[in-house]
């Protein structure tokens, strides 16, 4: 599960990511990283890209490293399987354990 989160908020999945805008709230709170506040235009809540968060670029050639990534049989589950290029994401983490 931990391992599924952290790549949601590092590939900005919806849905699965961890941050949220009451995350960026609570850096509000905690008055750190102020840049990071969610922006309010209008009736709309806007949250600005973290810089741990990947763009497209960078999205596309972490995938294509797991999708390429090979390990002796037996040492970890088959990262490939996981890939998911047309999505930029990695799929049913939650089943498998994954060792990085």
């Amino acid at each position: 599960m931990q391992i599924e989160k952290s790549f949601g908020t590092l590939l900005n999945i919806k849905g699965k990511s961890k941050d949220d805008v009451n995350a960026r709230l609570d850096l509000i709170e905690m008055n750190i990283r102020e840049e990071l506040t969610p922006r309010e235009v209008g009736k709309r809540t806007y949250l600005l890209a973290a810089c741990y968060t990947l763009s497209k670029k960078e999205k596309t050639s972490f995938c294509e490293f797991l999708k390429g990534v090979k390990v002796p049989q037996g040492y970890s589950s088959n990262v490939k399987s996981f890939v998911s290029m047309n999505d930029l994401k990695l799929i049913d983490l939650k089943s498998q354990i994954v060792t990085f």
